[in-house]
C-alpha cells in the first residue's frame, strides 16, 4: 500500500508539472488573455551591460549598442567590469562618453556588479544585458514601448539560442527552450511570467530592489515587481540572440546547475509569492513552472523506486518501469556514443532530459553544501 501511495503521489506531480500545467495555461491564456497596452514613449533609458574579461567580444557589443534605435539622448550605456583583467575596461575606455565604465575593483559576481551599476544610472527604465547577446536596434524599442501601460513594471525581450548540430548540449537546450519560451508566452498573456531571460529584460528603475549576490536578479526581480502589483511581461518584437555557451554536455550541467541552485534560494526569498492563499494565480505558476519542476528529478526517483516492487502487480506499473528505464538506458547509450563521437539523429533529446533532471539534484546538494555560485567561468 505504501509504495502505490508514493507511486500514485509521484506520479501526480510529474503529469501535472509536464502535461497538466501546460494545458492549464494554454487554456487560461486563451479565455483570460489580459493584454498591454503599448505605446510609442521615448523615456530616459539605463542599458546595463555586465562583464567579466570579455576583450574578445565587447567591441561588437559597444558597436550593436551604439546602432540601436533610440535617441542618444535618452540613451545611457554603462558597462559594469566586475574585476576584469584581459584588457575589457580599456576597450570600453574608447567609447567614453559615449559609454561609461564603471570599473569594480574586485570580481563579485553578476547580481552585485547589477546592483553598483543601478546606484550609477540615471535613467527611469533599466535594461539589463550581456555582453554575447545580440540586440537588433529595434529591441530595445520593442521593450520599452510595454512601460505605456502603468501596469507593466518589467519586460522580457525574447531570446533566440543558437544551436550546433553537432553539439548535443545545445541541441537540447535550444529545444528545452522552444518549451519554456511558449510557457513564458502564456504566462505573460494571462497576468506575469516567472522570470525572464537575464540577458534581456526592462524594468522600472522605482520598482529594482538591491539584491544579495547569491541571489538570481532575472528570477528574484520580476518576482518582487509581481509582489508589488506589477505584471512581468514577454515581448516577442524584441527578439534577441544568444550564441551556445556551453561546448560540452559537463559545462551544460553545470550551467543548469548553477542556475537552479540560485533560483531555489530566489524562490525561498519570495514567501508570500509562494503563498496561495496571498496570491493565488501566481503561487500556483510559480510552485508548478519553477519550484516543482526542479524539484521533479526526486518524484522521479520516488517513482522508479515504488514501481519496482509494484510491477508484478499491474500491466500499469510494469508499463511506467518500463519506459523509466528505456529513457534513461536511451540517454546512458547516447551518452556513449557522444563520449566516442558518435552521434544518432534525435538521441540528445533523451540524453538531455536525464541532463535536466540531473542538475536539480546537483544543485540540492550544492544547497545542502551551502554553496551560492556567485561567480562562475563561461563556456568560452
Amino acid at each position: 500500500m505504501t509504495a502505490a501511495i508514493v507511486f500514485a503521489a509521484c506520479a501526480a506531480v510529474v503529469v501535472w508539472v509536464y502535461v497538466g500545467y501546460p494545458l492549464v495555461l494554454a487554456v487560461a491564456a486563451v479565455v483570460r488573455r489580459r493584454p498591454v497596452h503599448r505605446g510609442p514613449i521615448e523615456p530616459r533609458v539605463s542599458l546595463i551591460v555586465c562583464a567579466y574579461n570579455e576583450a574578445k567580444t565587447i567591441r561588437r557589443k559597444l558597436e550593436e549598442t551604439a546602432a540601436l534605435d533610440y535617441p542618444a539622448d535618452r540613451l545611457e550605456v554603462i558597462v559594469a567590469s566586475d574585476g576584469s583583467t584581459d584588457g575589457t575596461d580599456d576597450i570600453v575606455r574608447e567609447f567614453a562618453p559615449r559609454i561609461r565604465l564603471l570599473s569594480l575593483g574586485r570580481r563579485n559576481g553578476k547580481t552585485a556588479a547589477q546592483n553598483e551599476a543601478v546606484k550609477a544610472a540615471s535613467g527611469e527604465i533599466l535594461v539589463f544585458s550581456d555582453v554575447t547577446t545580440v540586440y537588433p536596434p529595434g529591441s530595445l524599442r520593442a521593450m520599452v514601448e510595454n512601460f505605456a501601460d502603468p501596469t507593466v513594471g518589467c519586460v522580457g525581450g525574447d531570446l533566440i539560442y543558437g544551436n550546433e548540430p553537432d553539439n548535443p548540449a545545445a541541441e537540447g537546450r535550444a529545444l528545452f527552450w522552444s518549451y519554456e519560451r511558449q510557457l513564458r508566452l502564456w504566462e505573460s498573456r494571462v497576468h506575469s511570467m516567472i522570470g525572464t531571460a537575464g540577458c534581456a529584460y526592462a524594468m522600472r528603475r522605482s520598482l529594482y530592489r538591491p539584491l544579495d549576490p547569491g541571489a538570481i536578479s532575472d528570477f528574484v526581480q520580476p518576482g518582487l515587481v509581481t509582489a508589488r502589483g506589477h505584471r512581468t511581461v514577454l515581448e516577442p518584437r524584441a527578439r534577441v540572440y544568444e550564441p551556445v555557451e556551453s561546448k560540452t554536455l559537463s559545462e551544460e550541467l553545470q550551467r543548469r546547475a548553477r542556475i537552479i541552485t540560485r533560483g531555489l534560494r530566489g524562490a525561498f526569498r519570495m514567501p508570500t509569492l509562494l503563498n496561495p492563499l496571498r496570491h493565488p494565480w501566481f503561487a500556483t505558476v510559480l510552485w508548478s513552472h519553477r519550484v516543482l519542476r526542479w524539484l521533479v528529478p526526486v518524484f522521479l526517483l520516488g517513482l522508479l523506486a515504488a514501481s519496482v516492487p509494484l510491477a508484478a502487480e499491474g500491466a500499469l506499473y510494469r508499463a511506467v518501469l518500463a519506459a523509466q528505464l528505456a529513457v534513461y538506458a536511451a540517454g546512458g547509450v547516447a551518452y556513449g556514443l557522444e563520449r566516442l563521437e558518435l552521434r544518432l539523429p534525435g538521441a540528445f533529446i533523451p540524453l538531455y532530459f536525464c541532463l535536466v533532471n540531473l542538475a536539480p539534484l546537483v544543485a540540492l546538494k550544492n544547497l545542502v553544501r551551502g554553496e551560492k555560485k556567485i561567480v562562475w567561468e563561461t563556456g568560452r
